[in-house]
């Protein structure tokens, strides 16, 4: 398959239909339009924010496949990794009997990296609004960019954000979920790829609290950024829910595979596993604040909502103050 694919044009119309069908539904169901929008808005026209589309799989042949496949799967842009009960002397000869007469095409693509100046901006806090008449609940997305992963107060900022919103007993969560029964959960984190990190928050709201649980992030946010700042007992919680049971995920070979990947695609560090720890145990209070402060910018938060406008659109500009804007569900303006 991966030396001489053949890409039959009967598998490719049996998934075209799977993957028009797949859309149609993901343009019914909250959560993915909510991840639909947020892409979208978030990364524009980079890779990251192109968005799957009936034009496309309509247009794509299976000549198109073989034609991208020639000049892009090559033994220079691949890597093997293999994790289980087996030994590098054992595993080349596997390797080398089928792969061993691989051979790069006469043409292989290279590409440079997007650049984040090519991202939106927003000058101020926005909420985009997917309407979904008669929803129970909407889904609230809301969050901004906050910079490489690689940074040096990346595990204080991490630790931090755990203690705010990434974890069960983290502040949003016990507000949204525990005290005022909005919702079943309520989380924040962060998703990295070739561009700066993004970082979310927000969950699944029953519909007449909408508005007010933004009101409640937004809370949340300024207060750990103000009069609020992350605890130390806060801090021991989120290092020990994140160190305590780290060791465990290394019994699935999956993970550290995984994890290599990471790090061969992103150009991560040698030490980003086998550091991990001491970056964690060194973060201080301080530190750990000071990494909230310097990437979290509430004034720039951008919200997706999917929920019924109805209902919640007037409420969300009166509570907030922030500008509505009426989105798709592909995060494309309507009037």
């Amino acid at each position: 398959v991966t030396l001489r694919p053949t890409f039959p044009r009967s598998e490719w119309e049996l998934m075209r239909k799977k993957r028009l069908a797949g859309l149609e539904e993901a343009r019914q169901d909250p959560s993915s339009m909510a991840s639909r929008a947020w892409a979208h808005l978030m990364y524009g026209d980079s890779y990251a924010g192109q968005l799957s589309n009936e034009y496309a799989y309509k247009r794509m042949s299976t000549k198109d496949m073989k034609k991208w496949w020639q000049v892009h799967v090559a033994p220079t842009h691949s890597m093997v990794l293999v994790g289980g009960d087996i030994t590098l002397e054992e595993a080349i000869p596997l390797l080398e009997s089928r792969f061993g007469t691989w051979k790069d095409p006469r043409r292989v693509a290279s590409h440079d990296k997007p650049l984040a100046e090519a991202l939106p901006t927003f000058e101020q806090s926005t909420i985009f609004l997917v309407d979904q008449p008669g929803a129970p609940q909407s889904v609230v997305k809301g969050g901004l960019f906050v910079g490489d992963e690689l940074g040096e107060d990346w595990a204080a900022f991490d630790l931090a954000n755990l203690a705010v919103g990434g974890q069960f007993t983290a502040r949003i969560n016990m507000n949204l979920r525990e005290d005022k029964g909005w919702t079943y959960g309520a989380r924040s984190g962060t998703r990295h790829n070739y561009l700066p990190g993004l970082w979310s928050a927000g969950g699944s709201i029953v519909t007449p609290h909408t508005a007010d649980a933004v009101v409640e992030i937004m809370a949340e946010l300024n207060g750990a950024l103000g009069d609020k700042p992350v605890t130390a007992d806060e801090l021991a919680a989120a290092r020990g829910g994140k160190l305590g049971t780290w060791p465990l995920s290394f019994e699935n070979p999956g993970y550290l595979l995984d994890e290599t990947a990471t790090m061969w695609r992103y150009d991560r560090p040698d030490d980003w596993l086998s550091g991990r720890i001491s970056r964690y145990e060194s973060v201080t209070l301080e530190q750990a604040n000071a990494a909230f402060k310097a990437r979290i910018d509430p004034s720039k938060m951008v919200f997706v909502i999917v929920g019924d406008a109805a209902t919640i659109a007037e409420p969300l500009a009166e509570q907030t103050g922030l500008p509505v804007v009426r989105i798709d569900a592909d995060g494309r303006p309507v009037e």
